[in-house]
């Protein structure tokens, strides 16, 4: 899903890399600082046995490639960061209502998050608007 937002240099209030505006797509980094997110790769396999996680946006399994998709990390997302990525996003987001909790898991590594681009498209000028 790509979404087209009509921003100036900012993204939920937080500024676009150089390397997102230079390529016109908001980057992981900015994304991530728009909501609180807290690294936590054993959440979902330690917690198991306390109610299901639930895929409540995006998906693990690509039916174009009949794969499915590896998650390297995952974070622990509050309800803002669960708004924004489901708004904006196809971001993989499991749920656990026994824990009232959501993850992010998170599919790319390796890459500083200001070079990583989302599919939000940004538009530098909003005259029309």
């Amino acid at each position: 899903m790509t979404k087209t937002v009509w921003i100036s240099e900012y993204f939920c209030g937080n500024k676009i890399s150089d390397e997102g505006l230079r390529r016109g797509y908001v980057d992981y980094g900015t994304l991530a600082k728009s909501f609180d997110c807290i690294l936590n790769n054993d959440i979902i396999f330690k917690t198991t046995n306390i109610g299901y996680w639930d895929i409540v946006n995006g998906s693990e399994y690509d039916e174009e490639t009949d794969t499915y998709t590896e998650i390297f990390q995952y974070y622990i997302i509050d309800d803002k960061g669960y708004d924004i990525l489901s708004d904006y996003t196809d971001e993989i987001i499991f749920y656990n209502e026994e824990l009232d909790m959501y993850v992010w898991g998170v599919t790319h590594f390796g890459t500083s998050w200001d070079y990583v681009l989302t599919d939000i498209k940004i538009v530098k000028d909003n005259a029309e608007n």
